[in-house]
């Protein structure tokens, strides 16, 4: 997705090297979200598509950082035009997911939840009975954009569990995608097993919640913040790559 440099933002930062840029493109790239339900209220089907759906939130500049896009983006409107890149592309898709009594878990931060709305729907909407739990890190509630579509979701199907994680309000205890696996969390709520053999795990978001290794003289080395995918492999799952088939599937745009 992009806009213009030359386009106006919301805020009144101001673009490093603006001069040398202002007629070109500031792209970033998106994961495809979803609409959940149509406007009967059935769950979202493939057939007649017309419209893209993306889970987009402002980023503010900060002394380090100024966005490029975002601010852009705020000050879109409904027939305003946008660039979209010509080709979708990305492995992080359900194909691994064959067996419909298997366990599904989502594992996301803040945005990273898009696909996985989709993926959700596309689940349920095909008669998956095995356990479906999504799992999602944010700082506030209100940063939970779906939340509503996600407990309607819970109504209707027994075998879904959707579970907010926000890390600063006052009403919940503080945790982390990481301690539903070290606290034992998914067992004794949601009576879903770590098994390897029967479970597929699908991570999107911030890269020191996923935690992927790094290759160091032929070892991998795992960061020093521990994440899901160091948690996971060592109870026997295996991060998914084109040239090893694994069940730990990760987004690839960071």
């Amino acid at each position: 997705m992009g806009l213009g440099y030359w386009e106006a933002r919301i805020d009144d930062a101001e673009d490093p090297r603006l001069d040398e840029q202002w007629e070109k493109l500031v792209r970033r790239s998106y994961s495809i979200s979803s609409r959940m339900f149509d406007e009967y209220g059935y769950l979202s089907g493939e057939e007649g598509v017309e419209e893209l759906e993306f889970y987009i939130v402002l980023v503010p500049p900060t002394e380090d950082n100024v966005p490029g896009l975002t601010p852009r983006l705020a000050l879109k409107r409904p027939g305003d035009r946008i660039y979209l890149g010509p080709k979708v592309a990305g492995r992080y898709t359900l194909a691994a997911v064959t067996d419909p009594l298997s366990t599904v878990l989502f594992f996301s931060t803040g945005t990273g939840e898009a696909p996985h709305n989709a993926m959700v729907v596309e689940l349920l909407r095909k008669g998956h009975r095995g356990p479906i739990l999504s799992a999602v890190s944010v700082r506030e509630w209100a940063d939970l954009g779906y939340l509503k579509q996600h407990r309607e979701l819970e109504e209707r199907y027994s075998n879904y569990h959707y579970l907010p994680m926000p890390t600063r309000e006052a009403d919940v205890p503080k945790r982390y995608i990481q301690s539903l696996i070290t606290e034992g969390t998914l067992t004794t709520e949601y009576g879903i097993t770590l098994d390897p053999d029967t479970t597929n795990v699908y991570l999107c978001g911030n890269p020191s919640m996923i935690g992927l290794p790094e290759e160091v003289d032929g070892v991998e080395v795992f960061p020093e913040t521990t994440g899901v995918v160091e948690l996971l492999a060592a109870k026997g799952f295996l991060i998914d790559h084109r040239k090893q088939r694994g069940n730990l599937h990760f987004e690839e745009y960071w």
